[in-house]
């Protein structure tokens, strides 16, 4: 894949259904993925040579819909009609219609030298967005701990394999 926009532009049409499923409207799909498209061109000298453009994209859509939904949830509670976040946020379909497991994979194989469980953990935390306390939990460690160890593996990532490390930064950055 020589370039995310030229990617985006081939396959609009199915990452546009894609998001519309995501979102359960066309409207909301159509500005999800309008956002996703903008940030990633505004970013493209950064993604030259996106290796899973397809999953990348898709991960992309999915945590802006959270985003979109997130921000919903905080407008709607601060307007008096109280909503849980947690259902706003968990979407049965949207979990269904996608799994990330090629980027996930991608992931797990350049961190091999950590041990799994902390892989897993990386993974949960920044991609799967689950809160550091959970991850930390799950791990037995401190949140300060976790801290420490997800550095050094950002750290690893950004100094073995740059472009990986550029689209997880991208990617949190959404």
């Amino acid at each position: 894949m020589a370039n995310i926009v030229d990617f985006i532009e081939e396959n609009y049409d199915a990452l546009l259904a894609f998001s519309v499923r995501l979102n359960g409207n066309w409207t909301d799909g159509e500005d999800v993925l309008q956002t996703v498209a903008a940030k990633l061109c505004q970013k493209q000298a950064e993604l030259t040579d996106v290796t899973f453009a397809k999953t990348y994209l898709m991960v992309c859509i999915r945590n802006a819909t959270l985003n979109l939904k997130r921000a919903r949830a905080k407008q709607s509670e601060a307007n008096g009609r109280f909503r849980k976040s947690k259902e706003a946020m968990e979407d049965p379909t949207a979990e269904e219609a996608f799994r990330y497991v090629e980027w996930a994979e991608s992931l797990d194989r350049h961190l091999a030298r950590y041990d799994e469980p902390l892989r897993r953990a990386f993974i949960a935390y920044y991609v799967d967005q689950k809160t550091l306390g959970e991850v930390a939990r799950s791990l037995g460690m401190t949140n300060r701990q976790v801290t420490r160890k997800f550095a050094d593996m950002r750290a690893y990532l950004k100094r073995n394999h740059k472009r990986l490390f550029t689209q997880l930064s991208i990617l949190l950055s959404m």
